[in-house]
């Protein structure tokens, strides 16, 4: 029933928005979308790495089967007059959680924090907190469309400046609480409240578009948003972090805790996050997701559970542990030698050697993946990345096809575009003002280097910080060559991602240029490119601001269909141009290999992977 009721769905789609209510397990609820489903990414001759059709045993998990309600029609009675074979009953995948069923899954970088607002998306811990958060809906990037799961429906009005929203009733947290609108709420304001308070999670800037002052929570099944700005892709920040709700009234309690143990320097807030990072009870029992945390060290290891008794059902795989082999390669060897059933992957060189082996794959380009930002003046600071002959020489004195060979084999697909060709959302247009950006040439990087020294007194000073991860070491020392020779000075900081790169960038803003991305794929790039760049944004992390910028950003959430879409989007670009905000070097391919015997893991938002409807197929 699953696939018939997609299509049928993803037709409606092309007449209008389609908001229903449907049931928990057998299907997946509301879906709600743009008018026109995105396209999925065309299949080419490899220069782009592109998802494969989604089937049974094929490149995207499975959903777990549903239960055949009648819906499905019937087939036609034989012509020859015998008796029709009885049709096949859908079976749920388990009855209880089978015993000794495990899930080893291979990270990108460990996650520092199961506080939802403490981590920030697939790379630093996505996977981790959905399993124990559950999510409000999930994400479908082959059409565009959002389907329930914590949420009954989610409509919009025809503007898109209102947006209803339907909890499932009948969930409760693991401390016994029941789970109300309220909470949806009280648990995206964490976010609202906690901008510029070392919250690690870019969603601030997302979640203000919410005019909170004027959202409705008539009872407690309904939450009406009301927004600040047309939102044609709202629904998909719901399949994202502000979409996992913490039991407020838990929260609450811990901030009447910690209150006399603030400081000007440490929050309540910021001590109730560190005390979601080390205490599994504490999360366990503010969660309702199909996990509970059975044991957490931050940075190193993360052991889920099955949670005995989930809304959804039962859980079938009994424990997931997340651990981290050290890179996307070291990944794929380790799931290749049968050290890991899953393993999630972000490097160009394993792709298409994952392809070719026959693993199951979910993937999705991301673009902007691969850039480096530069700091405008966080907090005040005194960057010379503020000084826009600075980002003109630094885009003059990087090759990108330098960094490719060096750091990538060559495998790697280089763009200067805020979307990368042959993905949905590229434009010719687009493409036209990306090339208008300074284009490699070290000879007018080094006559720029030299007018700012000149002019200011500067001595080519540039502390660039890096993700020390395989090849993040190779790419620092290519970019740190081709400055030097332009006339910079740099001084190279490199470190574990959640360690090292996110506090520096986020916390203590201490970089002059940093080894970033800002992975706006299908699901993501309204929220990811707005959260990054606007003015307002409480998740600006480079301090950039510009009135055309914010003007165009703004035109995104009103784009619904595709056309419109393309169009904001190159609008951006154009802007980009001229200010050159941070440096794009490539769209990269991120997502999950999983064992084929694993069935029916759901993409939550972005590279996001839910396990609760999740089998092991002996």
């Amino acid at each position: 029933m699953r696939s018939w009721l997609l299509k049928l769905l993803a037709l409606l789609m092309v007449f209008g928005l389609v908001a229903a209510a449907c049931g928990n397990d057998d299907d997946d609820g509301v879906t709600t979308g743009p008018d026109e489903p995105a396209p999925a990414q065309p299949d080419d001759d490899g220069d782009e790495p592109a998802t494969a059709p989604a089937d049974d045993d094929g490149d995207e998990p499975a959903t777990a089967p549903a239960d055949d309600d009648g819906d499905e029609p019937a087939p036609e009675p034989a012509d020859d007059g015998e008796e029709p074979p009885a049709e096949e009953e859908m079976m749920a995948p388990c009855e209880a959680t089978v015993p000794g069923t495990k899930v080893d899954y291979a990270v990108f970088s460990p996650n520092a924090n199961m506080d939802p607002t403490a981590s920030s998306g697939a790379l630093v811990g996505g996977t981790q907190l959905v399993n124990v958060w559950d999510v409000l809906m999930t994400f479908d990037p082959a059409t565009g469309v959002s389907h329930g799961r914590a949420a009954e429906s989610l409509t919009p009005n025809d503007d898109f400046t209102e947006w209803t929203l339907k909890i499932r009733s009948g969930i409760t947290y693991g401390n016994g609480d029941a789970f109300v609108a309220q909470d949806v709420v009280d648990s995206m304001l964490r976010y609202f409240d906690s901008r510029g308070d070392g919250m690690n999670n870019r969603a601030a800037g997302s979640v203000a578009i919410i005019d909170f002052d004027n959202t409705e929570v008539p009872d407690d099944s309904t939450v009406i948003f009301r927004l600040h700005r047309a939102w044609g892709t709202f629904h998909t920040l719901l399949g994202d972090e502000p979409g996992m709700i913490v039991n407020p009234r838990i929260i609450a309690q811990l901030l009447d805790e910690e209150a006399a143990n603030a400081t000007e320097e440490t929050s309540a807030a910021r001590l109730v996050r560190n005390r979601m990072a080390l205490s599994p009870d504490l999360v366990n029992s503010a969660s309702f997701g199909p996990y509970e945390v059975a044991e957490v060290e931050p940075n190193v290891r993360t052991v889920l559970q099955a949670r005995d008794s989930y809304w959804g059902g039962p859980v079938c795989i009994e424990e997931i542990e997340f651990t981290f082999p050290g890179s996307s390669v070291a990944n794929w060897e380790a799931f290749q030698a049968g050290d890991f059933n899953a393993a999630f992957l972000r490097d160009p060189r394993v792709f298409a050697e994952a392809r070719e082996a026959g693993t199951v794959l979910s993937s999705e380009p991301q673009n902007i993946g691969g850039l480096f930002l530069f700091n405008h003046g966080v907090r005040g600071a005194d960057s010379m990345g503020a000084d826009l002959r600075v980002r003109q020489a630094a885009h003059h004195a990087i090759n990108r096809d330098i960094i490719n060979e060096r750091a990538f084999e060559g495998k790697l697909r280089t763009t200067n575009g805020v979307a990368a060709e042959g993905t949905s959302l590229w434009s010719p247009e687009l493409q036209e003002c990306a090339d208008q950006e300074p284009a490699y040439d070290p000879d007018a990087a080094e006559a720029l280097v030299e007018e700012v020294k000149a002019e200011t007194g500067w001595d080519g000073s540039l502390f660039l910080v890096h993700a020390d991860t395989d090849p993040g070491p190779e790419i620092a020392q290519a970019v740190e060559g081709m400055l030097e020779a332009a006339g910079f000075d740099v001084e190279v900081a490199l470190g574990p991602v959640t360690t090292v790169l996110i506090p520096r960038v986020i916390i203590q803003a201490d970089y002059e240029m940093a080894g970033w991305g800002f992975n706006a794929d299908g699901a993501t790039w309204v929220a990811s490119l707005s959260d990054n760049l606007h003015s307002e944004s409480g998740s600006n992390r480079m301090a950039f601001a510009s009135p055309d910028m914010d003007a165009a950003l703004e035109a995104m959430y009103g784009a619904v269909n595709v056309e419109d879409q393309r169009a904001a989007l190159a609008g951006v670009q154009c802007v980009w141009k001229d200010h050159l905000p941070a440096m794009i070097y490539s769209v990269t391919e991120e997502g999950l290999a999983l064992a084929d015997n694993i069935k029916g893991v759901q993409r939550a938002g972005a590279t996001i992977f839910l396990f609760g409807d999740a089998y092991i197929e002996n």
